[in-house]
């Protein structure tokens, strides 16, 4: 009896375990996907899903916590307001057959923003460096 309740524990563990993981996103087959849902997760301040469609390495890993602290720093208002926000793409330039600009505004502070999405075995993804760095 003993060891079943311990499989019917282990299982359970397992089956909420498996649930909140990375699968619950989509990998982007291209870079307006991943740039659409890489925005839409920091305007929503959902930055698990942010870093899902981000290229991960400590660099970018950086920029996206400066992104994270600066979105808490708005008001709660404001916060409310990107939420509620769409992403504008005004243009998406093809660099190479593996990166992308894009280029885009939201429809709160209708700033104009670029940002570069690339290839990778897992999908496409934003890549901050060259958002940050000027050297789109």
């Amino acid at each position: 009896m003993k060891n079943i309740v311990c499989f019917a524990l282990g299982l359970v563990i397992a089956i909420f375990s498996s649930c909140g993981s990375s699968s619950d996103f989509t990998p982007a087959d291209n870079a307006l996907v991943a740039a659409q849902q890489f925005l839409g997760g920091c305007l929503k301040g959902d930055f698990k899903q942010a870093a899902y469609y981000l290229s991960a390495d400590s660099t970018n890993n950086q920029q996206l916590a400066a992104l994270k602290e600066a979105y808490y720093h708005n008001s709660s208002d404001q916060r409310v307001e990107y939420r509620s926000s769409n992403t504008i793409i005004e243009n998406d330039e093809v660099v190479s057959p593996s990166e992308e600009i894009i280029t885009y505004q939201n429809s709160y502070d209708k700033i104009t923003r670029k940002l570069k999405a690339v290839k990778t075995d897992n999908g496409w993804k934003v890549d901050l460096k060259y958002t940050f760095s000027g050297n789109l």
